[in-house]
């Protein structure tokens, strides 16, 4: 919620106190660098456009929005946001996300990946984490598994046992 007013002070362009469909649309790109949720929550409202959030209660298109429906809009976003699973396949994610800030902190210093209009008091330095899920897999007992891999793949059986038993191997050597 701190962001939202810099978000829209960065975006009101006139300084008339409310955004125009256009004036958000110009920031759009840098919201959904700072929030990838954003993002995620259009694809799962089905929503083709971030404009879509800026409607009514009618659903009704608004031609200009105050700074308190823009905090509306997007903390109805920022709501339905769900926590990460709480496994070792996020925490390795993080990890890795994690070490390359500490590796590229000098760096970021001068050259920020977060959104260039936001980066106020320094906050923005690094592009935010983004959670891929890889899949999961779960065994069955009598030699079987499951598993639920990206793009909706779903396998059961003593193959998919096996494909387990590869990953998992896979997973405990280091080079």
């Amino acid at each position: 919620m701190d962001d939202i007013a810099s978000i829209f002070k960065a975006a009101d362009k006139d300084n008339s106190g409310t955004l125009t469909v256009q004036e958000f649309q110009d920031v759009v790109d840098d919201i959904l660098v700072r929030y990838p949720q954003l993002e995620i929550y259009l694809k799962n409202k089905h929503l083709r456009d971030v404009k879509d959030l800026l409607k009514d209660p009618e659903g009704k298109d608004i031609k200009e929005v105050d700074i308190e429906g823009f905090k509306l809009a997007l903390s109805q976003v920022d709501s339905q946001a769900k926590s990460l699973p709480a496994t070792a396949q996020v925490a390795a994610q993080q990890g890795a996300y994690l070490s390359r800030c500490f590796n590229r902190r000098e760096h970021c210093k001068d050259n920020p990946e977060g959104p260039q209009r936001f980066v106020g008091a320094g906050r923005h330095s690094f592009a935010p984490f983004r959670y891929k899920h890889l899949g999961q897999f779960a065994p069955l007992g009598g030699e079987q598994a499951a598993a639920e891999l990206p793009g909706d793949w779903v396998s059961i059986g003593r193959s998919t046992q096996w494909l387990w038993y590869s990953v998992y191997a896979s997973k405990q050597v280091s080079w």
